[in-house]
């Protein structure tokens, strides 16, 4: 592509050469269209994100769900691994949760070392809470003071749902009977077991 163009000009019966420069509008730079839809993807993009971020309780919330998930499956494989019966005690007053060995006679100060952070109390934070924990089988739905799942040895747990809420979504997490995990769903849901 030429970036320059020569041109003859007399001067006095003397041909000089004159160099001009040459400009091709054509083929560079974006079009109209594409600035367009550039500022119109942007403009999604953002539409979308910022409302999440400006929602602190929304992210804690998923934090909070997705760590009760974690220790449910923790739980459940120290239970079948160790042979022991644990017990995650839940304080909707205080609204938190903690790991407990159902053994009385058990070596507290073995088990808080080999449990590490899944033993410490995990105090949930404003907006977010416990709406109810619910065992079905066991005691119907509770909304205030303290209850327990029970994790057995050969694997089974209590049936349990938990409605963890900020103040605008909630969260319905359950214990699915066909597989022993937790499940994690959008919205506030009853959840009916089969002999309950």
């Amino acid at each position: 592509m030429p970036i320059s163009t020569t041109a003859t000009r007399s001067r006095g019966g003397a041909r000089q050469c004159v160099r001009q420069p040459h400009l091709d509008l054509g083929c560079s730079g974006f079009t109209l269209l594409e600035i367009s839809l550039v500022i119109l993807i942007i403009s999604v993009v953002l539409a979308l994100t910022i409302p999440r971020l400006r929602d602190p309780g929304r992210s804690e919330l998923l934090a909070q769900c997705r760590r009760l998930v974690l220790t449910f499956r923790l739980l459940r494989s120290e239970a079948v691994l160790n042979g022991r019966t644990y017990h995650l005690n839940y304080d909707l007053d205080q609204q938190r949760y903690w790991v407990t060995i159902a053994d009385q006679s058990a070596d507290l100060a073995e088990f808080a070392r080999d449990m590490g952070a899944l033993g410490r109390p995990t105090q949930l934070q404003n907006p977010v809470g416990m709406t109810d924990v619910v065992l079905p089988t066991l005691a119907g739905k509770i909304a205030q003071g303290q209850i327990y799942t029970v994790f057995y040895p050969d694997g089974s747990i209590d049936a349990t749902v938990i409605h963890l809420a900020s103040s605008k979504e909630a969260y319905t997490l359950w214990l699915n009977p066909m597989n022993g995990r937790l499940r994690m769903d959008p919205g506030y849901h009853e959840v009916e077991y089969g002999g309950g």
